[in-house]
């Protein structure tokens, strides 16, 4: 899926198809097709289009080495995308997204999956400054990029606080599942967190952006977020993997209550059990001849399931 925006009042608008004003174009989910053209098109090596087929493609930069852009530059990063996993449990995970600016300055994004955070880019002006609206609109994709990382982190976040006031009551496992996701996600914001702020930092440093004032500040904004994702991943993975080990010892010592308890009635339900036995045998008994034989056996037997009811309470063993 291609789609083109041009930008009229300093606000995107999408187009029907491309023309002379637009200013970014984003590709979805492309077939070859549609590389092999664009590949053609706007003079770009193939790899530029086809890394995002990899979900695994680490982030990296090329072409920044240029003074002055005679050739297209790709900027690979991270972003977060969130997923439900087979067994109905969230999860989040990092997919690569290309964003190449062109020799002719224009803004080209490709990704295999859709960059939810897009949607605010769409929906809000571009910022008033004095950087052309391409490199404007260039640092704003980049800047929702780092931003989503710490609203997933914050929707992780509370998610793990609900799982936190389950921790009690809990006997099953399905909660170790979801702190399981929670902790491999954090694991793969880590290493993207920490890919996509090597590859920034690289660009912070060309020329484009160092004789740039404007550029280098947009940009120094970017590297903070970056930087700060990177703390509150570090700081709720630690979180996660003590919670997990809590969470872990918690459900077996509800566990174990519960096997006490279910025990200790066990031995309380034995007295009848026992007695009616002896009763029941075929024999000469005590009372077998009194009428009321069966009301006097009953208070005995309630008698001594109260006592051993209390002895069970008192070791704190029901």
């Amino acid at each position: 899926m291609i789609s083109n925006f041009k930008i009229n009042n300093r606000q995107l608008v999408l187009q029907d198809k491309k023309d002379a004003d637009t200013v970014w174009t984003h590709i979805e989910k492309p077939s070859e097709e549609q590389i092999q053209q664009l590949s053609r098109e706007y003079q770009l090596p193939k790899d530029y289009l086809t890394a995002i087929l990899d979900d695994s493609e680490n982030s990296r930069e090329e072409g920044l080495e240029q003074a002055v852009f005679h050739k297209a530059i790709l900027i690979l990063l991270q972003f977060p995308h969130e997923v439900v996993d087979e067994n109905g449990y969230i999860q989040f995970k990092t997919y690569p997204l290309s964003l190449i600016i062109t020799t002719d300055q224009k803004i080209l994004t490709v990704s295999n999956r859709p960059p939810l955070f897009f949607d605010f880019i769409h929906e809000q002006s571009l910022p008033v400054n004095d950087m052309s609206i391409e490199i404007n609109l260039f640092l704003q994709v980049l800047w929702r990029l780092v931003i989503s990382y710490n609203d997933c982190l914050k929707k992780m976040k509370r998610h793990l606080e609900s799982l936190e006031k389950q921790i009690q009551v809990s006997t099953e496992n399905k909660q170790l599942y979801q702190l399981m996701n929670f902790q491999k996600s954090l694991v793969l914001f880590e290493s993207a967190s920490q890919g996509n702020y090597d590859t920034l930092m690289t660009l912070s440093k060309t020329s484009v952006f160092t004789k740039n004032h404007a550029y280098q500040n947009n940009l120094h904004d970017v590297l903070v977020e970056v930087r700060q994702a990177r703390t509150s991943i570090h700081i709720q993975l630690q979180l996660t993997q003590h919670m997990t080990d809590i969470f872990s010892a918690v459900v077996s010592n509800n566990l174990n209550n519960v096997m006490k308890i279910l025990t200790s009635l066990t031995i309380v339900l034995t007295i009848p059990t026992i007695i009616g036995g002896i009763f029941g045998m075929n024999v000469s008994l005590p009372f077998s001849k009194n009428e009321s034989a069966f009301f006097f056996i009953s208070v005995i037997t309630l008698l001594l399931c109260w006592i051993a009811i209390r002895y069970l309470k008192k070791k704190n063993l029901l």
